[in-house]
This record gives structure tokens, C-alpha cells and sequence, in this order.
């Protein structure tokens, strides 16, 4: 008996050993490897979406559906095979808050076209209005390139869409700014749903409008038709020839307003709702409470410019103090001493203005074009600190710059040339400079400064008047005819220093700046 249950026992021993052994050796596929993207879908957020990863063609669907939470946000796993090769994200359906109207509407179709290999673990890609009029270029079945379809968008929008930026609410309280791009793409976002309000369409013809204007723009031309036939955007409205123009006016609409806890705030262009440029540019902002909609008077106000360059490195720019009008209340004058253009090739600008009412400080953003100068008059010189005048730098240090910027010029029996003038101190700190202003070491407190202007190449002098915070006025210059182009040329000592053109000790035509007027 008991070396047959010996037996029995080694038997059950060896089948379960060998059922064992056949499980480890199942020939059943591993797991696929997938790779996560992240990322949005922007009209204004939209919750519900539907989202998928679909082949270059669009004909197969490799990684989805999932479903967007109600920021819009969603998590696709990618097979990490397909991310070699090109590919769509697409979302449709879900809702979102129109911008125009504040009504709740379902979405139409966004989407984004990706380029085999420029996604990895933790990519995300960002579906906007942009975003979907590029992928349309790109699918329309003309051939165009990502590249292509890129630069064909940038031609006629003057921007570059950027799915790696998410879209944000422009309105969103205000941290650190360094959210500006998103706020920026939040916007962008914004002006389509504008320009489908003022066009008579509905909220949701909007996603309509963005497939016209893909159409519109695959023949290579941005003029409301395609090869010479116009484009029914829906029955009975065709794509306007003007378009890019209405969708200009549309995000200045969208750009212009802000809205926080207390205060709606308006920014007001200068005279003609003309762009700021380069140089001195003046304009309004008019603040009104959200309680009762009155006009908010008293209130402080700041205003921190900074521009964002396509090469990462962003920079400040001078600006003057800001008052209060004394003809309209609720309404600020402000002025910007603008160093540089935005543009597609440069970058952009936003404007945060601080609000401040005793102790609470609301903030808003906006996010003005700022153009190049027009005509040959100077707008603006620069002189340098010598060797002993020096600040920190990316590199190290360099010779600081002063910038001498052109305020007005009032011509009477003679003439009075207004400046303004303002010091590097970093780049994101340019204060003016006057009598008693503190500059970083080594120059410190500006204890003695002298300005003199010249009409006749330095032959003679005329000093200029300190008018505080680093206003400067020249009167009584001779030499300058009303409506000719003349010449006027300013040196300047800080602390008993010259400053030059090039940071060197004057040696003739390097001691003055060179302003080209026509009063």
C-alpha cells in the first residue's frame, strides 16, 4: 500500500510539473508597446470630445477612442510603433462655452497632424482652430508638406501655430506670466469664434468656417475662393474675400477686453486704433466695475510690457508713469517706449497691467502687434557707458546702454525737441533716467547729468531741461525748418561720464547720438 501511494504521489508530482511547464511555455503574444500622449481640445475647453490617432490618411484608427474631461484634457496611448510614422489626432463632438456668444455648444471636428518621430513619452499635442486649418493643408490631397502647410499659415495669419502650447483662458487670474503663450493661443482660439459670430454664423458653423478657410488657403492664395470659385462656407454664406482682415478686427475685439474679480478693462490703441510701433506709443486703458458698471477712478496703475522672441529670450521695454485722465474717468494714460517690433519672425508682446485699489492688486493681460517704425525720421538712439559703466550680461557683462527716445517736436519761431530716456538696468528692467534716479552699481545714484542738443554738427550747444523721470526738453533750437528734414544731434554725460556710440572715449562723431527730424 504504501509504495503504491509512493507511486501515485510521484505521478501527481510530474503532471502537475509538467502542466507547470506547459503554462511557461504558452505561446500566447505580449502586451503591445504603447506610448502615452497628452493633451487638448481648445475652441474654448471642450468636454467630451471624442479623440482617436488615426494614420497619416486618415483611414485607420490606431489608438483610441478616450473622452476629454471637462478642461478638455485627455490620455492617448500610441502603439510606439506607429509614432514613427506621420499621423492625426482627431477629435469630434463634445461641448464647449462659445466665446462669442456664452452659449454651450457641441463641437465640430479639430485635429492636428503629426510628423513621424517628433513624439516620445510625455509629448503632447495641443488641438485648436490652428491647429485644424494646417492638418486641412496638409490632408487636402495637394501634396503640401508639413513645412508647407506651416508657412502658408504663417503667410496669411502672420503666427505659427504650436500644438506643444496649451490653449488657456485668457482670463485666468494672472500668476508669473510666464503662461503668456498659452494665453496668447487661448485668444487665437477666440477670434474664430468672433468672426463666425460677425459673419452671421452659428457658434458651431464656426468648425464650417475653419475647413473653408483650409480650403481657401490650399490654392495658395488667402482671397476667399478657391481657384477663382467662391467658398460656401454653409448654404447661403460664402467665405468672405476679406477674411483675413475681419479675422484681425475679430481678436482685437476678443484682445482688447479682459475681465477680473472687479474690473472689466479695456485697451485702447492710440488715435485711429492703429497698432503700436517702435519708439514712443501712447494709449488708454479704461476700467470699469463689474458690480454696477461704473467708471473705476483712483486706482493704481503699472504697466510691464515684455516681449517674447522666437529664440527664447524675453526682454522688457521702458515705459512711463501711468495717470489718470483728467477728461475721462475710469480711463489711464499710458505710454510704452516700444525697442522693438513683434512679428512672426521676432516674436510677440504682451502688456500685464497691475490694478491696484489700497491693498488688493487684480492683474490682466494683453497682448498688443507692435510694428516697425514708418518714414526715415529716428525714433529712438542708443549710447553706451564707458568701460566703468558696466552691467551684468547673458555672457557676462557688457557696457550699459542708454536709450534716448524721441517724445515730440514742437516748432514755434524755434524749436523744442522732447526726449525721453531710459537706461539698461537688465532685460527686464529699463527705468528713466534723471536727476536722482538709482541705476545698479557701480553708477548708482545719478547725483549730476547733462544733455545738450545741436542743430549745426556740435559747433554749438543748447542744454536740455530735466523734467523728471527721465523727461528731457531742449528749447530754443535754431536751424530747423518746418516740414524739411533736418538733423539733430545729443550728448550726454551720467556722473560726469560720456556716454558714445560704441562705449569709447569721445573721439569726434562717436560722442553724440543722431536723430533725423522733420518738425
Amino acid at each position: 500500500m504504501r509504495s503504491l501511494r509512493s507511486q501515485m504521489s510521484g505521478i501527481l508530482i510530474v503532471a502537475t510539473l509538467f502542466l507547470l511547464a506547459g503554462c511557461g511555455n504558452s505561446d500566447s503574444p505580449s502586451p503591445e508597446a504603447k506610448t502615452t500622449i497628452t493633451g487638448s481640445v481648445y475652441a474654448a475647453p471642450v468636454a467630451g470630445a471624442t479623440v482617436v490617432a488615426l494614420n497619416s490618411n486618415g483611414t485607420t484608427t490606431l489608438a483610441g477612442p478616450v473622452i476629454t474631461l471637462s478642461d478638455g484634457s485627455y490620455s492617448l496611448p500610441i502603439p510606439t510603433a506607429a509614432l514613427a510614422s506621420d499621423l492625426i489626432i482627431s477629435a469630434t463632438s463634445g461641448t464647449f462655452a462659445d466665446e462669442a456668444t456664452s452659449t454651450d455648444v457641441t463641437a465640430g471636428t479639430l485635429a492636428a497632424y503629426v510628423t513621424g518621430g517628433s513624439l516620445t513619452a510625455g509629448s503632447a499635442v495641443y488641438l485648436d482652430p490652428s491647429s485644424t486649418i494646417v492638418h486641412g493643408l496638409v490632408t487636402c490631397g495637394s501634396g503640401t508638406s508639413v513645412a508647407g502647410a506651416m508657412s502658408m499659415f504663417g503667410a496669411a495669419f502672420g503666427y505659427t501655430p504650436d500644438t506643444s502650447v496649451a490653449p488657456q483662458n485668457p482670463d485666468s487670474p494672472l500668476t508669473d506670466g510666464s503662461d503668456a503663450p498659452r494665453r496668447l493661443a487661448g485668444l487665437r482660439a477666440a477670434a474664430f469664434s468672433r468672426l463666425a459670430f460677425d459673419l452671421g454664423l452659428t457658434p458651431g458653423q464656426q468648425f464650417d468656417l475653419i475647413k473653408a478657410m483650409a480650403k481657401d488657403l490650399s490654392d495658395g492664395l488667402a482671397d476667399g475662393l478657391y481657384i477663382g470659385a467662391a467658398i460656401e462656407v454653409v448654404p447661403g454664406i460664402n467665405l468672405p474675400t476679406d477674411w483675413k482682415t475681419r479675422l484681425g478686427t475679430a481678436l482685437a475685439t476678443m484682445a482688447n477686453v479682459r475681465l477680473t474679480d472687479s474690473y472689466q478693462i479695456t485697451y485702447m490703441p492710440g488715435m485711429g486704433m492703429m497698432a503700436p510701433k517702435t519708439g514712443k506709443s501712447k494709449f488708454q486703458i479704461r476700467i470699469v466695475k463689474r458690480i454696477d458698471n461704473t467708471p473705476a477712478t483712483g486706482l493704481a496703475l503699472k504697466i510691464k510690457p515684455l516681449m517674447h522672441m522666437v529664440n527664447g529670450v524675453n526682454h522688457s521695454t521702458p515705459v512711463d508713469i501711468v495717470s489718470e485722465s483728467t477728461t475721462t474717468p475710469g480711463t489711464y494714460d499710458c505710454t510704452a517706449y516700444y525697442l522693438m517690433a513683434s512679428g512672426m519672425s521676432m516674436g510677440f508682446w504682451d502688456l500685464k497691467v497691475d490694478i491696484t485699489d489700497g491693498t488688493r492688486t487684480e492683474s490682466a493681460m494683453f497682448f498688443p502687434p507692435v510694428g516697425m517704425a514708418m518714414g526715415t525720421t529716428t525714433v529712438r538712439a542708443t549710447l553706451k557707458g564707458q568701460a566703468s559703466d558696466l552691467i551684468s550680461s547673458m555672457t557676462g557683462t557688457e557696457k550699459r546702454s542708454y536709450y534716448l527716445f524721441k517724445d515730440g517736436l514742437v516748432t514755434a519761431s524755434t524749436t523744442t525737441f522732447n526726449m525721453f530716456i531710459a537706461a539698461k538696468q537688465s532685460m527686464m528692467s529699463y527705468p528713466a533716467v534723471s536727476i536722482g534716479s538709482v541705476l545698479s552699481s557701480p553708477t548708482g545714484t545719478v547725483t549730476s547729468m547733462t544733455v545738450d542738443a545741436s542743430t549745426d554738427g556740435g559747433s554749438s550747444w543748447v542744454a536740455a531741461l530735466d523734467n523728471s523721470n527721465g523727461h528731457w526738453s531742449v528749447p530754443g533750437l535754431t536751424g530747423l525748418v518746418s516740414g524739411t528734414t533736418g538733423t539733430i544731434y545729443v550728448k550726454m554725460t551720467v556722473n560726469g561720464e560720456d556716454k558714445t556710440t560704441d562705449g569709447n572715449a569721445v573721439a569726434g562723431a562717436n560722442g553724440y547720438a543722431t536723430f533725423v527730424v522733420t518738425p
